[in-house]
């Protein structure tokens, strides 16, 4: 009986899918064993720091009435006042956080507590404290008070508490190992499980599609009348017949498909190197247009960066050219950008890039250049400009067709390629501001 591919799939995600389920419970369980027990640990020390909070506040507060017995200064009353206080509240923290009621202990240190207040209260009623036999009775009897709350409830109290600690945390520490045995075993189960299931997906699925890429990469090295035999499930039938089919259509079509794709390979070619071309070209110009200008650029600038070159950057613009296409249309302002993109690209030297920027703007890309050369390279191309008689350029508003240049280097202007064209951009600004046909530097 034929078994389908899906039916296989389906009962492979099952399984997988119960084993998952049951290691993320755990997971989970054990997550949550383990956040409970720091949260339980996290309470139980507070519990214990309010108690040793408690302890030091008694210690604190039979100070101020034995300093008073030995100097007589009144302002020890204030300073037991103050940590009586504290000790109040010690006293309700432990209530706050439950120990007051769970343990009577508290409750008999606090009256205790009233009792040591009460006999230090008369040690500071003493008009002359010092040698006062009363006074020494009550401290000793506020010693005594002090020593059994902190030894006899206080103390009991830690101990308690810290014992129950002990026991919570060996009783979690138990159930988690359980746990954590639990999640091996599991573990290990999943893992053979998951080698059967892949052992068994291997020999359903994986060897008829081995079969499958075995025949397929013997037609394609030219044997097509070769075929498959396998026979292995419902859709690998159906599969197999249609790859057979297909492979006798391949033979029959084989050497049409051969010529035709020879054909298209050379049609496709020229057309790319066309494409290319027109990509990165002006069409009025015959010039680099702006986007091929601006990966050159970069490129240049990680060039230059890498072996420690210079790179220079000048941006040219026509002056008054709009007045120019006003007065004398736009085909006389196209033969004028034409006569000047020639200008510019005849005083370049073969390794420069000279692009038309946008509008009546041109941009040049100087490699290894510094600043120097490039402008005097710009005044020359300036004066070329300046010297050619155009045709109607009485009419410019300074009675001659000029442009103005700006010029930017590499490191010391900019050192990324969005920051030289703009250093470059602003001095053909400040160029056209001081009074056009000038060179302006970065």
């Amino acid at each position: 009986m034929s078994i389908s591919i899906r039916t296989k799939i389906l009962f492979s995600f099952a399984v997988i899918s119960v084993l998952l389920s049951f290691l993320g419970g755990l997971s989970i369980y054990n997550r949550n064993l383990l956040f409970r027990g720091m949260l339980e640990f996290e309470q139980s020390t507070g519990e214990l720091k309010a108690i040793s909070d408690m302890k030091l506040a008694l210690d604190m507060v039979v100070m101020p009435p034995n300093d008073y017995l030995i100097t007589a200064d009144p302002s020890e009353k204030q300073r037991f006042d103050q940590l009586a206080e504290q000790a109040e509240v010690a006293f309700s923290a432990l209530d706050e956080i439950g120990i007051g009621k769970e343990y009577p202990e508290v409750e008999e240190a606090r009256a205790k507590f009233g009792t040591l207040k009460s006999k230090a209260i008369s040690i500071f009623n003493i008009k002359e404290p010092i040698g006062s036999r009363v006074g020494a009775r009550l401290m000793e009897e506020i010693d005594a008070i002090s020593s059994d709350i902190i030894l006899k409830h206080l103390d009991t109290v830690y101990v308690l508490k810290r014992e129950g600690i002990k026991a919570r945390i060996g009783s979690a520490s138990a159930l988690r190992s359980r746990v954590d045995m639990a999640l091996l075993l599991g573990s290990m189960l999943s893992v053979l499980t998951l080698l059967l299931l892949a052992f068994y997906l291997f020999r359903a699925i994986l060897n008829p599609l081995k079969e499958f890429k075995d025949s397929a990469h013997i037609i394609g090295n030219g044997n097509l009348d070769h075929r498959i035999s396998i026979r292995d499930g419902t859709e690998i039938n159906l599969l197999a017949d249609e790859f057979n089919r297909m492979a006798g259509r391949l033979g029959d079509s084989y050497a049409d498909l051969e010529r035709k794709i020879q054909e298209r390979t050379m049609e496709l070619a020229e057309s790319n190197k066309m494409l290319k071309e027109l990509s990165i070209t002006d069409g009025l110009t015959g010039l680099f247009n702006h986007r091929y200008l601006y990966e050159k650029l970069e490129d240049e600038v990680k060039r230059a960066l890498r072996y420690g070159k210079k790179l220079s950057l000048i941006m040219i613009d026509i002056d008054f050219f709009k007045h120019y296409n006003d007065v004398n249309g736009h085909p006389e302002g196209d033969k004028v950008l034409k006569e000047i993109a020639y200008r510019i690209s005849r005083g370049v030297r073969a390794h420069d890039l000279v692009a038309r920027y946008g509008g009546e703007e041109f941009s040049i890309i100087l490699p290894e250049t510094g600043k120097e050369e490039a402008l005097a390279l710009a005044e020359r191309i300036r004066r070329d400009v300046q010297e050619k008689v155009f045709p109607f350029e009485e009419k410019q508003p300074e009675g001659d067709l000029t442009i103005s240049l700006g010029l930017a280097s590499y490191p010391e202007d900019a050192k990324e390629a969005g920051s030289l064209l703009k250093k470059a951009d602003d001095a053909l600004y400040r160029a056209k501001e001081l009074g056009k046909n000038r060179v302006e530097l970065a």
